[in-house]
């Protein structure tokens, strides 16, 4: 009998909380895997949430990190970009390759991309059709929207991590893949992680925006201007939600 292994790239989000659910009540626990990436630059409310979570449906998260955080790479090689997510890869998809090539059965993907991420879902497609892998999008198949995962979660007992007060992703705080909308709100709301980035630009050649560095944003926003905050807040990376 050839058995299959449900891996759920589990962020620490809602979506994937939501999937991580559906996946279970489809095939149970003994054949699901609750993969989880550790990228130690999270609200720290986040473990919290996991915990919560793992408590709630009565599995366990399989941790497969690098170790190292996306402060560490920051400070190593410079502000990764929108094109050249080096802090995902290394952080993230590295980890999740060399995990999934150390089981010995077949295994399905899921991810947590909603209806209203046909981007994401087809950038996923791609990447697993390059890699060999299958990934399934629950969320989007089923027509679910982001929006709608709130009162789910609510409805298990469990309050939503910390960063959704501000956010609408549960990442990396500051995320280097986030517009001028994404970093006003680490500015006002993760002081201590912006300012952390406005002294590694200062100190290193690399910047996060081309025109204006984090000093000069954060000298205007004090001043009262403040950013199109119906713009773009930015490309959440592959495991965000």
């Amino acid at each position: 009998m050839i058995v299959t292994k449900h891996v759920v790239q589990f962020s620490g989000g809602k979506a994937s909380a939501v999937v991580a659910e559906m996946v279970i009540n489809k095939y149970g626990h003994s054949d699901v895997i609750l993969m989880h990436h550790d990228t130690k630059a999270e609200d720290p409310d986040t473990y919290r949430f996991i915990r919560d979570v793992s408590k709630y449906l009565k599995h366990p998260i399989t941790e497969a990190s690098d170790g190292r955080s996306t402060w560490d790479l920051v400070e190593k090689y410079g502000f990764p970009s929108q094109f050249m997510p080096f802090c995902t890869e290394k952080l993230k998809q590295i980890p999740a390759r060399k995990f999934l090539k150390s089981l010995k059965e077949d295994f399905i993907l899921y991810n947590g991309f909603g209806f209203d991420e046909y981007k994401r879902v087809i950038k996923a497609q791609l990447r697993a059709e390059e890699e060999g892998n299958k990934v399934v999008s629950p969320l989007y198949e089923q027509k679910i929207f982001s929006n709608q995962l709130k009162k789910t979660i609510l409805s298990w007992g469990i309050c939503l991590p910390n960063a959704y007060r501000y956010l609408s992703h549960n990442n990396c705080i500051p995320c280097y893949k986030g517009g001028e909308p994404h970093w006003y709100k680490v500015w006002r709301y993760y002081p201590e992680q912006f300012n952390r980035a406005m002294l590694i630009e200062e100190n290193g050649t690399h910047t996060v925006f081309k025109d204006k560095s984090l000093r000069e944003l954060s000298d205007m926003w004090t001043k009262g201007y403040m950013p199109d905050m119906f713009g773009d807040e930015g490309i959440p990376c592959m495991c965000a939600d």
